[in-house]
């Protein structure tokens, strides 16, 4: 993974989430952590399904002149929302992984921890792409891994999504 071997000034990066995983809590004097992140994606993960089930009009409360139009708006939020979240976490996850100030332990319990809840995310966020869910505001931007195409007949479209691809090698970066 590039953003691994790449050399990375730490002073330039804040910490921006706190290492912690629990769920989250509207306290303002409580700092947003991993839990904040990974609760906002499965929030997001949600709501793609219920647009997917509900036939009743939103075009009202989003101001939206078309059922159809709202329901697409919409979708393309929450998937910017999941975008960027997963983004924050995996810069953010780096970002500790390659502090030398954070703990061993600690580090281990990210890795672990990230690893389940985000498996458990890209089996639900998968399953969601298989029954015919829009790309990602990604596809086409990202590059694929290796530089090579893979052929639709020999992968799944969820597996196309350029978003799930950078997931999954997070994933297999940090279960190492």
């Amino acid at each position: 993974m590039a953003l691994v071997s790449q050399s990375l000034d730490l002073a330039e990066y804040n910490f921006l989430f706190a290492l912690s995983f629990t769920t989250p809590t509207f306290d303002s004097e409580v700092a947003p952590s991993f839990g904040t992140l990974l609760a906002t994606v499965n929030v997001a993960l949600n709501m793609l399904g219920e647009l997917d089930k509900k036939k009743e009009p939103l075009t009202q409360a989003v101001g939206l002149s078309t059922q159809a139009e709202g329901t697409r708006t919409l979708k393309s939020l929450l998937m910017f929302t999941m975008e960027n979240c997963f983004y924050l976490l995996i810069s953010q996850a780096m970002r500790y992984l390659r502090d030398p100030a954070v703990h061993p332990r600690d580090k281990q319990r990210m890795k672990q921890e990230l690893s389940s809840e985000l498996s458990t995310l890209l089996s639900s966020l998968s399953r969601y792409f298989r029954r015919g869910a829009p790309s990602s505001p990604a596809t086409g931007v990202l590059p694929s891994p290796q530089g090579k195409s893979t052929s639709l007949s020999k992968a799944s479209p969820e597996s196309q999504e350029p978003l799930i691809q950078l997931v999954q090698a997070f994933v297999r970066h940090v279960q190492r």
